[in-house]
């Protein structure tokens, strides 16, 4: 797919701030802070999913992974289902690794492990890969 213009400025100013949460993510899981490491991941996949959108010339809004993903396809990209798969699963991380009212008893701390931090973190990279081989595509 060709494009006839690509806001790289806005696609990189968007993609670095992924990089920073993904970096985010790993001290925090380094630090035992599962649940806001997973958050932490989250954010590193919708802010690479929002900077592919912005640099297509499309203003995402939201902060829902699967949304983001419609949206990708909306705009004549590929999402492949192991992509959509993962967007879902991380998506999962937006609100209950925060508020503790998102659980029926205790913390986000108690329901979260090393195990979940880490399978977010790596789909996370997966969504951060993703977008980068289709921006070198459109880019090319």
């Amino acid at each position: 797919m060709s494009r006839t213009h690509l806001d790289r400025e806005e696609f990189e100013r968007w993609r670095q701030e992924a990089d920073r949460a993904l970096e985010s993510a790993r001290l925090q899981d380094r630090a035992g802070l599962h649940n806001w490491a997973c958050f932490a991941a989250e954010q590193a996949g919708q802010l690479a999913l929002k900077a592919l959108l912005h640099g297509l010339g499309r203003g995402p809004w939201g902060h829902d992974l699967v949304r983001l993903g419609e949206m990708a396809r909306a705009a004549g990209l590929e999402v492949p289902e192991d992509i959509a798969a993962t967007l879902r699963r991380l998506g999962r991380h937006y609100i209950p690794s925060r508020y503790p009212d998102a659980h029926a008893a205790g913390s986000p701390s108690a329901h979260y492990g090393p195990e979940d931090a880490r399978e977010a973190i790596a789909d996370a990279e997966r969504i951060v890969t993703y977008v980068d081989r289709i921006w070198r595509s459109l880019d090319g």
